[in-house]
């Protein structure tokens, strides 16, 4: 870690005249959206603004064409990110996206012989009453502005399927039963100690239906998840091993 907050990662750094161009990571991507969520949240940047950078860091090719999406924007109340660090590390310091006054109280999602999908960017309610029947629902919340404190997502399939996609790094809480049916959570992140960092918590309750809680970087699909944490456990014993 940094050890001066406010400090952006190396793989941000604008390259000096001369060195190769470099191209974009997973890592230096969602960096950089991180980063500017933080100053969205603080402030720095008007809605069209943010959006418009976040659609130019997914665009973006060189991590020159990152480092100018913050170059004007003030450093000393945005936490140090990671020197160097993965993907999955730099995400783990998700952090409340929107003030807590542009967050509604309540929503709800139907699917009933359907498919529903709520992915992007938008703003999970407080609560969220999630009900499938004979459907499909996707709760995508990569992508999610979240308001700080708890985001609760009240789950209910019946013959039905309900998937709750959440980043790496971002603390899950579920709760659920099932019958003749299954409630499935991948294992979860360290909770942030940060006071305003956001926490969703999952109440599901499956009859002969499912509800799903998984952990997927941007992008990734359900396969592509497991080839990673594959990598990962395997990389991890190959340390310890060391």
């Amino acid at each position: 870690m940094t050890g001066e907050r406010g400090k952006r990662s190396s793989h941000l750094q604008p390259r000096e005249a001369g060195s190769p161009v470099q191209q974009v990571s997973a890592a230096a991507r969602a960096d950089t959206i991180d980063l500017l969520s933080e100053h969205f949240a603080q402030d720095h940047l008007t809605l069209d603004d943010f959006e418009r950078r976040v659609t130019q860091a997914h665009a973006a090719k060189t991590t020159d064409a990152l480092a100018v999406l913050l170059r004007d924007l003030p450093t000393g109340n945005v936490p140090a990110k990671l020197e160097g660090g993965s993907g999955t590390a730099i995400q783990g310091r998700v952090s409340a996206s929107v003030p807590a006054g542009r967050v509604r109280e309540r929503d709800r999602t139907l699917s009933i012989f359907s498919e529903t999908k709520r992915q992007g960017r938008w703003i999970p309610a407080r609560e969220t009453q999630v009900v499938s029947v004979f459907g499909s629902t996707v709760i995508d919340l990569r992508e999610a502005l979240l308001g700080p404190g708890e985001t609760v997502i009240k789950c209910f399939s019946v013959l039905g399927s309900i998937e709750v996609i959440a980043p790496e790094g971002l603390y899950v809480e579920g709760r659920g039963s099932a019958f003749l049916g299954s409630f499935e959570q991948q294992q979860n992140s360290p909770a942030s100690m940060r006071p305003d960092a956001p926490v969703v918590r999952v109440e599901g309750h499956a009859v002969l239906g499912s509800v799903e809680i998984e952990f997927r970087e941007l992008g990734e699909s359900k396969r592509e998840a497991r080839r990673r944490r594959k990598r990962e456990r395997r990389e991890r014993k190959r340390l310890g091993a060391g």
